[in-house]
């Protein structure tokens, strides 16, 4: 149950935070919406392996400095609760986040913070039957691409979505995009998340392909990790679908 709930806790967020969604030409101000069948962040799934409707908004100034917030409904918080007699209250993550984008030559970066909010109860007696502390999780970032491939870092400045002792924990990102033809890209990630304290570190990885139809996004991939107890943990290999758009 320890590591169940450890591993549960150390996945909380987005596939779309801070990743340059791009703002209308004609504004800086852009919003994007998407439906997903398994919100699947870090290879494992926020939602127990059920849809999530997720958006936000960006806005972004011509020096590349850019602010976000961006929100999805969740179930690891409360399907760790079950069979507990607590109840925080949280269906629902919401991540503000800002920073500073540019390039220097062909290399792209972006440097920023990213906070994670669980809105919820999450007092003393919560915390000490669920064995969590707080969820709300502060991370720095820094990323850098070239071509179709971006790599990124993040390191926590607060204990890692709650797992005990985990401040300083760290996350290693390498992504590819490659359009094919055009409205057509191939996606490939590999990514590791070490996590200080004692939970277990673990590799998740995501390959699959994105069609864009009549403004319309539509996503297909496979989604695994080498931990344990994958079942149980949300987090065995599973094809998650996706629909999306950008205004």
């Amino acid at each position: 149950m320890h590591k169940r709930i450890i591993a549960l806790a150390v996945a909380a967020a987005l596939p779309l935070i801070a990743s340059g969604t791009a703002a209308a030409a004609d504004s800086p101000i852009a919003a994007n919406v998407a439906l997903v069948s398994d919100y699947a962040y870090r290879g494992i799934s926020q939602t127990d392996e059920k849809p999530a409707l997720q958006g936000g908004f960006d806005y972004a100034h011509a020096s590349g400095l850019y602010v976000g917030v961006w929100g999805s409904n969740v179930s690891w918080l409360s399907d760790l609760e079950r069979g507990t007699g607590e109840h925080s209250g949280n269906s629902l993550e919401l991540d503000v986040y800002g920073g500073y984008k540019g390039t220097v030559g062909d290399i792209g970066y972006d440097v920023g913070l990213l906070q994670y909010v669980y809105p919820g109860e999450f007092d003393s007696g919560w915390r000490t039957t669920i064995g969590l502390k707080k969820p709300n999780t502060l991370e720095g970032y820094v990323g850098l691409s070239w071509q179709f491939l971006s790599f990124k870092y993040s390191n926590s400045f607060t204990n890692l979505f709650g797992a005990p002792d985990s401040k300083g924990s760290q996350y290693f990102d390498l992504s590819a995009a490659y359009e094919v033809i055009p409205g057509t890209t191939l996606n490939a990630h590999v990514g590791h998340q070490k996590i200080a304290g004692p939970a277990l570190s673990y590799t998740d990885w995501k390959v699959g392909v994105s069609q864009v139809v009549a403004g319309v996004t539509l996503g297909l991939h496979y989604v695994d990790t080498n931990l344990k107890d994958k079942e149980d943990l949300n987090a065995d290999g599973r094809y998650v679908v996706s629909v999306s758009k950008t205004f």
